[in-house]
């Protein structure tokens, strides 16, 4: 085993992938987060003072210090005149008790899960994981990753800690578009690159080196190198093919120039075709690279074909993962089967992301991509009615079966109730002043001054937008309209403060997709009534 790996080892740097920092690995950053990251490494940058760690989202914060820390809620500073608004919207005491009522066993141990490192399914918001290890256990990897969950490479390394259930803590740093990391990373990491991890006191800088040491040294835990020769035989051959679609991608990508961009679109659907036929090469015995068991193999794809999937749909226009009866899935069964197999694993199920969280964070990073299907991009930014209520079923991001529309509330709600004050002080940055300097990302801005005057207005409108994802929307009409009518002198503040919000929904970091969806279509139902 220790010569195989030392073999894939080689085949890795011949390719110029060991650390796999490569384009995309430096600093990824947090483009539309909700956690825009200051130099001092605070959720925000003064005058809004929250005291949880760099990047740390306002839905996912688990800190109750947070809520502290926004004491000035309900302290307009600005100059909104408030005087005669309608608040009908129940309390957040009474929307907790309401979500508490309707949540089940599982979702009630959700926060005790995170502070104590359980639970099956991967969460991004864990700052410890410790799987089936006793209580008290100190884990030997600490794994440095990026805030926003957006880097491929520590997604491979953080998949591989997942599936082979190696208790590990977490420690998140912000990425170069958005933040500055903290000097004792830049210490330890001169080159200021993730993923890091400390192995047994160690420090490993790159990703595959990562990887392989987990794979190595930690006897007892599932192993994702085959001990079946002939198997072995293909992962060399396999890893190539990963890293010749990963190129191929990339250059269709960020080609510029109209339509098929010079056959760059050849070059990449000649290589999707090949990914096709190796994984149809297992015949019965798949869904996955290797057969009937995952590996090393679909560990290096999945960060690169969930990427390709969700970018090259909103920027090109091309789809190969279908929905149900789709020509994509008629064109690339194989690859469809993969991705289904890949989603019924708890290890990925958590750290999957979206098509708009990855077509919003893959430009910073790359420098551009060159947009050819405006009609695509319109339709997944929700321009085109796709975030509106009543939900429908994704036309051009398939579903996640395995998540019901009642869980989906359920997680948006519990997210809002959790951490409200910083939300709603966070929100109101879309009426507030734009950060200077301005950062690469777009959507992230950590220096923005919230509008304190438009924070007791916003509250009101979460508080709707909580009690119509814990009920519906009809009843709430008549009432949240005289909310809204009340706040009239302050209107474009405040739906200006939602969409700033709804626009920066991340996922996995906040919460998974049908969750981001409900709240995203909610938000614009508030905003709506104005």
């Amino acid at each position: 085993l220790s010569l195989t790996l030392s073999r894939m080892r080689q085949l890795l740097r011949t390719h110029g992938v060991v650390g796999a920092v490569g384009v995309l690995g430096v600093s990824v950053a947090s483009a539309f987060s909700l956690q825009p990251v200051s130099s001092r490494h605070h959720l925000s940058t003064a005058p809004l003072r929250s005291s949880g760690p760099a990047g740390e989202s306002p839905l996912g914060s688990m800190f109750k210090k947070t809520i502290g820390a926004v004491a000035g809620l309900g302290k307009p500073t600005g100059g909104a005149e408030l005087s005669g608004m309608v608040d009908g919207a129940p309390s957040w005491e009474a929307l907790g008790e309401m979500l508490r009522e309707q949540q089940t066993d599982e979702e009630r141990e959700f926060r005790s899960n995170l502070a104590s490192g359980r639970g099956e399914v991967s969460q991004p918001l864990a700052s410890i994981r410790l799987f089936d290890a006793p209580d008290g256990t100190e884990p030997r990897v600490t794994f440095f990753r990026d805030h926003a969950a957006w880097c491929p490479y520590c997604h491979k390394v953080w998949l591989t800690l997942e599936e082979k259930r190696i208790p590990y803590r977490v420690e998140k740093v912000p990425m170069s578009c958005y933040g500055k990391k903290p000097a004792e990373f830049n210490r330890m990491q001169p080159s200021g690159q993730i993923p890091v991890a400390i192995i047994d006191g160690e420090v490993f800088r790159q990703s595959n080196d990562i990887i392989f040491h987990l794979e190595e040294n930690f006897e007892g835990h599932p192993a994702l190198v085959p001990d079946d020769d002939l198997l072995r035989s293909n992962v060399n051959q396999l890893l190539r093919l990963e890293r010749e679609f990963f190129g191929a991608w990339l250059g269709w990508l960020t080609a510029r120039g109209g339509p098929g961009s010079g056959g760059r679109r050849v070059a990449f659907e000649n290589s999707l075709q090949r990914v096709e036929e190796a994984l149809g090469a297992t015949g019965e015995q798949g869904p996955y690279f290797l057969g009937a068991e995952v590996s090393l193999v679909d560990i290096m794809f999945a960060p690169f074909l969930e990427r390709a999937a969700a970018s090259l749909v909103y920027f090109k226009g091309f789809t190969f993962r279908g929905a149900e009866d789709s020509v994509a899935r008629e064109d690339y069964p194989n690859v469809n089967k993969w991705f289904d197999a890949m989603e019924s694993r708890p290890a990925y199920q958590g750290t999957k992301s979206d098509y708009y969280t990855h077509a919003h964070d893959l430009p910073p990073q790359l420098g551009g991509c060159g947009l050819e299907a405006q009609a695509y991009a319109d339709s997944l930014d929700g321009k085109s009615g796709d975030w509106n209520l009543p939900l429908s079923p994704g036309s051009l991001e398939p579903d996640w079966g395995w998540y019901d529309e009642g869980a989906a509330r359920r997680e948006a709600a519990e997210r809002l109730v959790h951490n409200h004050a910083a939300i709603a002080r966070f929100a109101a940055r879309g009426a507030g002043k734009q950060g200077m300097p301005p950062v690469m990302a777009p959507l992230a801005d950590p220096n923005a001054v919230p509008d304190d005057s438009v924070v007791p207005a916003v509250d009101v409108m979460l508080r709707w937008v909580c009690h119509a994802l814990l009920s519906d929307t009809g009843p709430l009409d008549d009432s949240v309209g005289q909310s809204a009518a009340s706040l009239a002198g302050v209107s474009d503040e405040v739906v200006a403060s939602l969409t700033y919000l709804k626009d920066r929904v991340g996922v996995p970091r906040d919460m998974q997709l049908p969750a981001a969806r409900q709240l995203r279509g909610h938000l614009l139902w508030a905003s709506g009534k104005f």
